[in-house]
């Protein structure tokens, strides 16, 4: 009779340990990461690992032996489509917040205790949305290597994360708008408007060219950004699908947008950018230090606001103005109307106002008795 065909192969090393070796899934030859001290447990390994490829849940034991530090790397480069400035900062979320303490840790070791402890160090450095923010990064690192086959499950997980407070972001009434929009130099003017107005991002106004805004139709074409990263400026296109978009504007912008063009970029082509520094370069992140917020002080508004935060007041004045959640959506460029909502959207008093005396209207209308009127039955009804 003959025996069971054995899995694998076992040898006694010079060094009176036993080392066992197997063919995987794609018939390569492995070699078992460590040596056993009895020829049973080398046979106990094989046993097991001969189960998992059986059941489809074997995972190659090298794999886990991949430090976190030569992992991230390889997933930092993964990815030739991945915006520049996203790149920039999930290098430095793991150069800074995670590589120093867990980059030399093989990923098989890492262990949910460790990421807590560097999350805890995390925490007592920065705001909570920061850390939610460079947790994410080493997350979806971690989570590939899951589905690499390098490890079977993720160390980041069951992590409770203080929450972050909600940011009270500052409004401006129309008025205050006009007045930030005096306070900075001439050539940044339309700049503040299509800002404040029209919600574009720094990157989209920065990347906006002349021949992206037809004047005739009175439209604004978004379709490519600059961002700078670490002080080089990269062309890209929008983010995602619907950071693409055509947008009309208020007859009072297009005449801005004109004038800007007739004052500042006069002879400019169509693939000229609109806005631009005093010596025509693209213009830089240091324009809010040294040009925006000066203007935000000599125009007398709220502290905190920032350039990001007119894209707030741009979707407040949609809110004010009764637009559908769907359209802000569509005008700030956000996947979802909820985004939209939830980042921008603040609420004036007066809207509020409006809503009791819109509801005040609709139930005491028809009431010629001074009533409500809303406890009256419909004549005819019988229900």
């Amino acid at each position: 009779m003959t025996g069971k065909r054995q899995f694998g192969a076992i040898r006694r090393l010079a060094s009176g340990r036993w080392q066992a070796r197997y063919r995987d899934g794609g018939g390569r030859m492995v070699t078992a990461p460590q040596t056993f001290s009895t020829k049973g447990d080398a046979g106990r390994f094989l046993a097991a690992v001969e189960a998992d490829l059986a059941r489809g849940t074997y995972l190659d034991p090298r794999g886990g032996q991949v430090t976190l530090a030569a992992w991230a790397a390889e997933w930092l480069a993964s990815d030739p489509s991945k915006r520049a400035t996203t790149r920039a900062r999930d290098e430095y979320a793991l150069r800074v917040h995670f590589l120093p303490t867990l980059g030399h840790r093989r990923l098989a070791t890492l262990t949910p205790l460790d990421v807590r402890r560097a999350v805890d160090a995390l925490a007592a450095r920065v705001a909570p949305a920061t850390v939610r923010t460079n947790l994410g990064v080493l997350r979806a690192v971690l989570n590939a290597a899951v589905e690499a086959d390098l490890i079977s499950r993720t160390p980041v997980r069951g992590i409770k994360l203080e929450t972050a407070p909600a940011c009270d972001r500052p409004t401006l009434t129309p008025e205050q708008l006009e007045a930030l929009a005096g306070e900075v130099p001439g050539r940044y003017r339309a700049l503040v408007l299509m800002a404040g107005v029209v919600g574009l991002r720094w990157s989209e106004l920065v990347g906006l060219r002349v021949g992206s805004v037809n004047f005739l139709a009175r439209t604004v074409t978004i379709s490519e950004t600059i961002s700078e990263v670490n002080g080089r400026h990269a062309v890209a296109s929008t983010k995602s699908k619907s950071s693409g978009r055509t947008l009309s504007l208020p007859a009072f912008i297009v005449d801005e947008l004109a004038e800007h063009l007739r004052q500042y970029r006069p002879g400019a082509g169509r693939d000229d950018l609109v806005f631009t520094g005093p010596a025509g370069g693209t213009l830089r992140r240091t324009f809010a230090a040294r040009v925006f917020n000066p203007a935000v002080v000599r125009a007398g508004l709220p502290e905190g606001l920032t350039f990001h935060g007119l894209r707030h007041v741009a979707a407040s004045f949609l809110v004010d103005a009764g637009e559908h959640p769907r359209v802000i959506q569509h005008r700030l460029g956000h996947a979802t109307a909820r985004l939209s909502m939830e980042l921008y959207a603040h609420v004036p008093e007066a809207t509020d106002r409006d809503v009791a005396t819109h509801l005040d209207a609709r139930f005491t209308a028809g009431d010629s008795t001074g009533g409500t009127g809303h406890g009256s039955q419909p004549s005819g009804t019988g229900k």
